[in-house]
């Protein structure tokens, strides 16, 4: 028996150190709310943000961008990365001191809005190399105009501008729907008045026999 445990003691010695190799995930790559700037345009700032576990390690990241009414304005490295390429959508940055076993920010975006648009996006395919050259899942990060008032103007469920009674129609609740409930809480209140009158009726004519 103690043969046995032993076998499968080196065994998954031998097994676990293979199983928990690849691990980059990128799908921290967020965004933050759209905002205007002084000069008046609209600007959208996002993060490409890794993550390495179990004995990866990262030196190197490409990646590609692919914009939906929007447009790179300035793309900064963080700290302790260098960027290869300027503001172009094919991104390339690397590092002196490879990152393992924790969450990191290789860079800030910062992207121009075309506000005029009734949608943006931007879309992320992050490749980078450990030990083999790989590409990650696709990020995609979507804003759309759904529900919204916005300088003025009112958009509806699918995003295209309405008047504000269609978007009051389509997007705010019926404040009818909040009066029902009271109107119920008052057609039982009376039921149970009248059962309770109903009762002590009875109980006054039973005592009274």
């Amino acid at each position: 028996m103690k043969r046995v445990m032993s076998v499968i003691v080196l065994a998954m010695m031998v097994i676990l150190p293979m199983s928990v190799h690849a691990a980059l995930d990128f799908s921290g790559f967020k965004c933050d709310e759209k905002k205007v700037e002084t000069d008046g345009t609209t600007t959208k700032t996002c993060y490409i943000v890794g993550t390495a576990t179990g004995s990866s390690s990262l030196s190197e990241f490409t990646g590609t961008l692919t914009l939906q009414n929007m447009s790179v304005k300035s793309i900064t490295a963080a700290d302790g990365w260098t960027n290869a390429n300027g503001t172009s959508t094919n991104l390339k940055f690397t590092t002196t001191a490879p990152k393992s076993n924790s969450t990191f920010t290789i860079a800030t975006i910062v992207f121009t809005v075309d506000t005029t648009k009734d949608k943006c996006a931007v879309q992320l395919v992050p490749c980078y190399t450990d030990g083999q050259y790989t590409c990650g899942n696709t990020v995609t990060v979507t804003e759309s105009k759904t529900c919204k008032v916005e300088n003025g103007k009112y958009y509806g469920k699918d995003g295209t501008e309405v008047t504000a009674e269609e978007y009051q129609e389509q997007c705010v609740k019926n404040p009818q729907t909040g009066n029902f409930v009271p109107y119920v809480v008052i057609i039982a209140g009376i039921a149970l008045a009248v059962g309770v009158f109903t009762i002590s009726r009875k109980n006054t004519k039973l005592y009274k026999i």
